[in-house]
């Protein structure tokens, strides 16, 4: 697991001309996965601090060195109109910290693959965000194993055999039915397995992550920090999801420690799924069989005096272990999302008037264009104005008619009719 111990943040601040689309970190989500470095992405409500009137919502981005941070700080500017400044997010202490997974497989998307033009979910997430002094924190790192699990899921829903027990269960259902002259045999879908590849929804699913496994693929770890649990869950249900997966709590605590600023890649849960989610079983088993060795324990007596005080409490020891262990050591489903997932939870909002965002300095040579496009509009009016008068002098008026009639000696009474006036100046 690599480990990070300085800190290399940045800040992205929109500017209020940006047109910004969906999806619009996803050529930079694409960028991380080729330097294969970890790094974080912190949505963060900064509440009421000096010289602002109300709270603003940030959008930081923790990278893993300096170099890194340059090159990507570089990349964010060309393709995004946006201000990037080095800027570490304000400390601030949480009451309540949640910790995020995935509900299903993450063969199975949160986002529909089939949407054309699919909204900024970016925009709900950052409302829900605002005014609630709460940070959304999002660590990943490009993962090219994640396909692995993927084409297992595949292979299982396309090619899974018919489950034993299933079939023993409607075998018993169908002489119970028999029994009670009750045809349950007729009702349709009695015996199909929903894992045949006739289902309809085995077929989208299995379309999906076929999809899924020709995407870029990074493992992710979300954590929510807020201080009440409701604002917590609120932010959650905020974060994009679909018929087919979502996004669900795994670790609650309450008052916790204060924010690691290590950046360490996500955990992928792979001991814990394939090793020690198998000892809830295994282990009160070899707890038993320590027991018989130590001759504390005898399985005849038990199975034919259940009720004795001395043979009763080591299986009870046992299942209580087991119970426990399965609680504790149960499977997790990493959170492994593809770029146009990830895109919709790692970017900014379109909605820039409409949210309380810190918003960035447009540059000075912005401006100055700017201000180049609006003068030639302002030029143009002295010049039609100077035109109205040259039209003008085509028509003389009626004070340079009276001084050109004096001057060519013509009487006072002819001066006001027009056409005489023209037929004495011709005789």
């Amino acid at each position: 697991m690599e480990l990070v111990n300085r800190k290399y943040w940045v800040e992205v601040r929109p500017l209020i001309t940006s047109e910004l689309n969906t999806g619009n970190f996803a050529p930079i989500l694409d960028a991380l996965y080729n330097l294969a470095k970890p790094y974080r992405f912190l949505i963060k409500d900064t509440g009421n601090r000096g010289g602002e009137a109300s709270s603003l919502i940030r959008f930081y981005l923790q990278l893993a060195d300096e170099q890194t941070k340059n090159q990507i700080s570089n990349i964010i500017r060309t393709l995004i109109d946006v201000e990037v400044v080095s800027a570490e997010p304000p400390e601030q202490s949480y009451q309540f910290r949640a910790e995020l997974e995935l509900a299903e497989n993450y063969a199975l998307p949160i986002v529909s693959y089939q949407e054309k033009k699919p909204p900024n979910l970016i925009d709900r997430l950052a409302a829900s965000i605002a005014g609630s002094n709460t940070s959304l924190e999002i660590t990943a790192q490009a993962d090219p194993n994640a396909l692995f699990s993927i084409q297992k899921y595949i292979f299982e829903k396309t090619n899974q055999t018919p489950n034993l027990n299933k079939e023993l269960l409607n075998q018993s259902i169908d002489a119970v039915g028999t029994i009670a002259k009750r045809n349950l045999k007729t009702k349709p879908a009695k015996n199909v397995s929903p894992y045949n590849n006739s289902d309809p929804w085995v077929r989208e699913c299995t379309k999906n992550a076929t999809i899924k496994l020709a995407s870029t693929l990074f493992i992710c770890q979300i954590v929510i920090q807020s201080n009440s649990a409701q604002t917590a869950q609120a932010i959650k249900k905020a974060l994009p999801a679909s018929a087919m997966n979502h996004f669900k709590t795994v670790k609650k605590q309450k008052n916790p420690h204060p924010p690691q600023t290590t950046l360490k890649s996500p955990s992928n849960h792979w001991l814990r799924n394939n090793i020690f989610c198998r000892l809830w079983w295994i282990t009160p088993i070899a707890v038993l069989l320590l027991i018989y060795q130590l001759g504390l324990f005898d399985p005849i007596k038990f199975i034919t005096s259940p009720l004795s005080k001395m043979e009763f409490w080591p299986p009870l020891l046992a299942a209580s272990l087991a119970v426990g262990l399965c609680l504790t050591l149960r499977k997790r489903h990493p959170i492994v999302l593809s770029t146009q997932e990830l895109a919709q939870i790692i970017g900014l909002p379109s909605a820039i008037e409409k949210l309380p965002i810190a918003l960035g300095k447009v540059p000075l040579s912005r401006m100055q264009l700017g201000t180049q496009q609006t003068n030639p509009n302002q030029t143009k009016q002295p010049q039609n104005k100077k035109e109205k008068p040259n039209q003008k002098n085509n028509y003389p008026s009626n004070h340079q008619q009276h001084h050109n009639h004096h001057q060519h000696g013509l009487p006072a009474a002819l001066e006001n009719k027009g056409l005489p006036a023209v037929e004495t100046e011709q005789k």
